[in-house]
């Protein structure tokens, strides 16, 4: 039978960061995803990267990962294609404006000093497509932008693996074995592993809030993207052009110049959400040896550098130099819950 000290379920960002950070750590790592790495909600992601989040946690975790990404090539040796080109959030509500005040407060606090309020015609000389009328204010993070989902994905892989990580594609987990709470393995499609710690990173495979638009640049023309509210919870990757039709209403509305745009390709994408669009991170406490990395709620591809990063840590040395217990699972017992306001 085969064994690890660690199996990590699922290879997208998270889980490949992961399986890079533990084997730099010499811990033996065997990666299964049922598919091919990267192939599900990365690889049908924007590839959003920000900053701005309204939770301090949140801000921490993603000034950590901004300087990984800033770095990325020369850890890697894989570019990432990481563009800084800032993030604007358009706000046209008063209500909005007061809790981004609050916001920007404990930006500047943690060392987001370059985030800075944007008036309309600054704005809209930032972006002259944008109809700024009923624009009240902006923020505006100049190191926040875009990196390539593939590139960023690949690159840790490959990086694992030559490390001496075992990533295997096309072998789905259909259990674990447990005894006496505790992990001893897992069942596989192509047989069993024995091991004593997992790592759930299989996203939206893991276990409604306001629509929001954005877009950004991308090759010759302009990505747009647009949470459904309405979609149910399932595995539905379907693109919807009754949504799409929805989308274009609400681009034509901000940036009248969109109107006229023609479609070039379209993609739906999962979203794994929890109740407070909140990542779970660490052990899960009623089975030992069951660690979670997923839940991310749409920014799992902007955290995960990050949040790898900090899960080994906090396994080998049981403490992490940002601190995530805000992220661990037993917050919902708790009820200590405080929603990330700030989901695109």
């Amino acid at each position: 039978m085969e064994s690890a000290d660690v199996v990590i379920v699922g290879g997208g960002i998270m889980g490949c960061a992961l399986a890079y950070q533990l084997r730099r750590r010499n811990v033996d790592v065997l990666l299964l995803e049922r598919e091919t790495l990267g192939s599900q909600s990365t690889g049908k992601c924007a590839g959003g990267v920000r900053q701005q989040f309204s939770n301090e946690g949140n801000v921490r975790l993603q000034r950590m990962s901004v300087g990984m990404l800033e770095s990325f090539e020369e850890e890697i040796g894989h570019p990432a294609d990481f563009r800084q080109i800032g993030y604007l959030f358009v706000l046209t509500q008063p209500q909005q404006v007061e809790d981004f005040g609050h916001n920007m407060d404990l930006w500047h606090r943690v060392g987001l000093s370059e985030a800075r309020w944007v008036d309309p015609a600054e704005a809209q000389r930032m972006v002259p497509v944008l109809k700024v009328e009923d624009v009240l204010g902006c923020t505006f993070c100049p190191t926040d932008g875009i990196a390539s989902p593939a590139d960023v994905t690949s690159g840790y892989a490959a990086a694992a693996r030559r490390l001496g990580a075992r990533l295997k594609e096309g072998v789905a987990v259909t259990g674990i074995n447990v005894a006496s709470g505790r992990v001893q393995g897992v069942r596989t499609s192509a047989g069993d592993v024995a091991t004593r710690l997992i790592f759930n990173c299989a996203g939206a495979w893991s276990a409604s809030f306001q629509t929001s638009l954005y877009f950004h640049p991308e090759g010759d023309g302009v990505l747009i993207g647009m949470s459904d509210r309405e979609e149910p919870p399932g595995y539905v990757e379907d693109v919807s052009w009754e949504f799409l039709e929805k989308m274009f209403a609400q681009a034509a509305r901000r940036a009248p110049a969109l109107a006229a745009a023609g479609v070039k390709t379209a993609w739906a994408g999962l979203y794994e959400m929890t109740p407070d669009h909140q990542a779970i991170l660490g052990p899960m406490g009623e089975v030992e040896g069951f660690w979670c990395a997923a839940g991310f709620s749409g920014h799992g591809f902007m955290q995960g550098p990050a949040a790898a990063l900090l899960l080994t840590q906090l396994l080998l040395d049981h403490t992490s130099e940002i601190d995530i217990s805000s992220f661990a699972f037993e917050r919902f017992a708790r009820g200590a819950l405080v929603k990330e306001r700030n989901v695109i």
